[in-house]
């Protein structure tokens, strides 16, 4: 009968530890939702994280945008990494011009998406010249055999 009573709280905290991954992950990550877009700057050696929960099996597509009509604009890359810290993928020119575009299928869980200036900036002067502004898109369609 002791024994018993051990494995019921054991089992409740378990339960309880499973959703909160990714209330583990620091305050500056931004959280994406399905069907959203971040715009922002990306500042020359600034890296961003994002990072998004997915409640069951999904093709993912994350895709930066910036200007297509200038040849000074930050050159997004970008890393996907599961929660424990493996990385799923990566790119830096699989969009259009200088973007990065991850598409996967993806199981339940928590991601992160790493994005950092690619071209860098070896300037003192921080490049101002450089158009920072960026749009992140982030889309999901359920995975399915049919």
């Amino acid at each position: 009968m002791l024994q018993r009573h051990f494995w019921l709280p054991f089992l409740f905290l378990i339960t309880l530890a499973v959703p909160l991954q990714a209330k583990s992950l620091p305050d500056n990550f931004i959280k994406l939702k399905p069907g959203t877009s971040y715009e922002g700057q990306l500042n020359p050696k600034e890296v961003m994280r994002f990072y998004f929960v997915l409640e069951r099996g999904m093709d993912v597509v994350i895709e930066s945008h910036t200007s297509l009509k200038r040849s000074n604009t930050v050159y997004p890359g970008a890393v996907l990494f599961h929660a424990d810290g493996s990385v799923i993928a990566r790119d830096w020119n699989g969009g259009q011009g200088r973007n990065f575009r991850i598409n996967e299928s993806l199981d339940a869980g928590t991601y992160v998406l790493r994005v950092e200036d690619g071209r860098g900036c070896g300037s003192l002067h921080g490049c101002p010249e450089i158009i920072k502004n960026f749009t992140l898109t982030f889309e999901v369609q359920e995975t399915s055999l049919f």
